[in-house]
């Protein structure tokens, strides 16, 4: 069955949700560094290198596109296979929020939360004709592990993190604002 197919007895429409990246930017928000690094994600960090207690924030735009009357979503931010080693291991500790196109936080409700956890978005709606909104996905990056002293060539003996890329899904569900169950019509 395709996403509009008709039969005897009338036309059934499926709804749809839709997720677009934009381009992703990276920025040291470290407390007290007068000239941050930034760059383009897709450029990569060459020549930067974290310390523990730096901070680093990565800004993803993603456009939203919700169709369906009885469609709701939640959004979920995860991180890739490499960083969930070094979050692990205590190397990094990484969150994230969401903002909506004025810049205010939509999710989660106040604070940051967990990569991996799904998150309710403030305005993430649906409706029979679609809704399209734009947001910022802010993840935050602390650098944590213990400053290491070395007789070798420092740059040789630098432990490495990786973010490893950032995932970003809608979740469809059951629940919220508009769904209704079966025979609640």
């Amino acid at each position: 069955m395709g996403a509009n197919t008709s039969f005897v007895g009338g036309r059934v429409t499926a709804g749809d949700l839709n997720l677009v990246y934009g381009e992703g930017s990276w920025t040291q928000i470290t407390p007290g560094v007068t000239q941050p690094a930034s760059g383009a994600l897709a450029d990569g960090t060459d020549g930067f290198v974290t310390m523990p207690g730096d901070v680093i924030e990565i800004r993803i735009p993603i456009t939203t596109t919700l169709r369906g009357d009885n469609l709701n979503a939640k959004l979920l931010v995860s991180a890739g296979s490499g960083a969930d080693k070094d979050i692990a291991d205590g190397v990094i500790a990484a969150s994230y929020r969401v903002e909506n196109q004025a810049g205010e936080q939509a999710a989660p409700e106040a604070g940051e939360a967990e990569l991996g956890e799904t998150v309710d978005v403030r305005g993430l709606v649906s409706s029979n004709d679609g809704v399209t909104a734009q947001w910022q996905v802010v993840v935050t990056v602390k650098v944590t592990a213990d400053y290491r002293w070395t007789d070798a060539e420092p740059m040789l003996d630098l432990r490495q993190w990786v973010m490893g890329g950032v995932n970003i899904s809608l979740e469809q569900v059951r629940e919220g604002p508009g769904f209704t169950e079966a025979g609640d019509a």
